[in-house]
Parts: structure tokens; C-alpha cells; sequence
């Protein structure tokens, strides 16, 4: 049996283990998972060669193939080492692709990025005011650096932009709402409410409560992820009203309970991967 059929043989043997049922090409989202498969997979190969044990491969090579493997145990080191810097450079290459597009978020409350991300700049929340019924719903982050140009100062037909409280949060009330936006190098970022852990293979940017606007004024509002580990913005904690962000909590009814239950913060996070 010559040598190249051997290792024909085992680079089979190595497919079927780690691939079973399906081709050998992996994509660039898979290709590290896979790596960590093949590299696990010649660990064990080396295993059976130290330990001699018959049969330890299956007979997709025929009997009497345990023998002539100790001769390839110096080729197999040399190829899990080869696989392991090509795997690193692969790593590299997908990080530096991901860094070139990337995706961006708010982080309201803190007025700096978690280091699983980047800081782009700091700023301070703003909106339209509360009760306004012709109101914007959804909040800004507003930069610290504003320009502006030679409009006219007093256009007859207008909208406001008014800062961002705190309200009935305790330590917090009445305080204005740092913010800073944040690029993740991972392609995808979301918030999901109503819990504080990112599904499997997604990285938590930061935990936080489910706030919005007071559910009897006449703006219309979103609902925003606030940190948990709420900082106030330096501009300020007088009551000048504004925009406000409230704790939301449960209420049961056509909302499921269980899992749900009443009367409950709701809590959220956001993720990227």
C-alpha cells in the first residue's frame, strides 16, 4: 500500500469524522468551529497511533491499516501544525473583514463604549417634548460639537428639539441622559427586550432596562435599552422636562403569563455577532 493512499485514507477517515454526511467546503462564518473539529480530530489520531489501539479508524482502508499508520505519525504533527497556522490566519483575515464594515449602536446612558466596542462619540439624549402630539417618537444622540449654518433662526412652521430626563429612576430622577455611539467590528447588532443574556455565538455589548415614555402623555415614544450602570450627563439635573425615559413593566393580559409576570421591569440587552 503506498504512502500516498494512506494519507488519502486518513484525510477520509478525517472528513468523515469531522464532516459526517456533508461536503468538505465550509463557509468563512463556520471555518473557525470546523478548524477546532479538525485540529481535535488529529489530537485523536495521534492518540490511537501512541496507543496502538486495532481498529480505533473504522475500515474504510481495510484490515491491517493500524500498522502502517505509526509511519505517518510525523506527517499528521506536521499537518495539525500547518492546519493551526492557516486556521490563525484565517481568524485574522475574518476579523479585518468584519472591522471594514461592522455595525453601529447606542449605548443610552453611559457616555463611553464597553471595550467590546468602539467609541465614535459621546453625546447627550435628546427629543421632542413630552406631551407634544405632534412630537418625533424616537430619542437622539446628540454630539457635544454642534455646528450650524445661516438659516433662519425663526422658521414660522417647526419642530423642537428638547434634552432627555430621567424619570422616577431612583438616584437618577430628573437628571439628563448621557449617551455614546458605539461600532461594534461584528456585522449584526441588536437589542432584544425582556431579557439580559445574548443567544449563543453572539458578544453582549451591554445590559440594561426597557425604557420609554409615560404611557399617558401625547408624544409617541420608543422603547430604548438604558445601561444599567446609568451615568448623568455633566449638563445638568434640574426639572426642565423635555423628553423623559421611564422604567417599563409588564402588564398581563393579551401579553402572556406565564412566562411573563405583572407589574415587573422589564429588562434587555443588546448583542452583535
Amino acid at each position: 500500500m503506498s504512502r500516498n493512499f494512506m494519507l488519502a485514507c486518513l484525510w477520509l477517515v478525517l472528513v468523515s469524522t469531522v464532516f459526517p454526511g456533508q461536503t468538505t467546503s465550509t463557509t468563512a462564518t463556520s471555518v473557525l468551529s470546523a478548524g477546532e473539529k479538525v485540529v481535535e480530530t488529529l489530537q485523536r489520531i495521534e492518540s490511537a497511533l501512541k496507543s496502538k489501539q486495532t481498529g480505533h479508524f473504522g475500515a474504510p482502508c481495510g484490515a491491517g491499516m493500524e500498522g502502517k499508520l505509526k509511519a505517518m505519525e510525523t506527517t499528521v504533527k506536521a499537518e495539525r501544525r500547518e492546519l493551526k497556522t492557516k486556521l490563525k490566519a484565517m481568524e485574522t483575515a475574518l476579523v479585518r473583514s468584519n472591522q471594514k464594515g461592522g455595525s453601529t449602536f447606542v449605548r443610552w446612558g453611559r457616555k463611553t463604549c464597553a471595550n467590546t466596542s468602539q467609541l465614535v462619540y459621546s453625546g447627550v439624549a435628546g427629543g421632542s417634548w413630552f406631551d407634544h402630539p405632534g412630537a418625533a417618537a424616537n430619542p437622539l444622540c446628540l454630539t457635544l460639537a454642534p455646528q450650524f449654518d445661516g438659516t433662519a433662526a425663526h422658521p414660522h412652521n417647526r419642530a423642537y428639539l428638547y434634552g432627555v430626563e430621567y424619570e422616577d429612576i431612583p438616584k437618577h430622577d430628573d437628571h439628563d441622559v448621557p449617551c455614546s455611539v458605539c461600532r461594534a467590528a461584528l456585522s449584526t447588532t441588536i437589542m432584544i427586550p425582556a431579557t439580559r443574556t445574548c443567544p449563543t455565538g453572539w458578544t453582549t455589548q451591554y445590559t440594561g432596562y426597557l425604557t420609554s415614555g409615560y404611557f399617558g402623555h401625547k408624544s409617541a415614544s420608543e422603547y430604548v435599552c438604558l445601561d444599567k450602570d446609568l451615568e448623568n450627563a455633566s449638563s445638568g439635573h434640574l426639572n426642565q422636562n423635555g423628553k423623559f425615559f421611564y422604567f417599563t413593566v409588564t402588564r398581563c393580559g393579551s401579553l402572556p403569563c406565564p412566562p411573563y409576570v405583572n407589574n415587573k421591569v422589564v429588562l434587555c440587552v443588546v448583542c452583535s455577532k
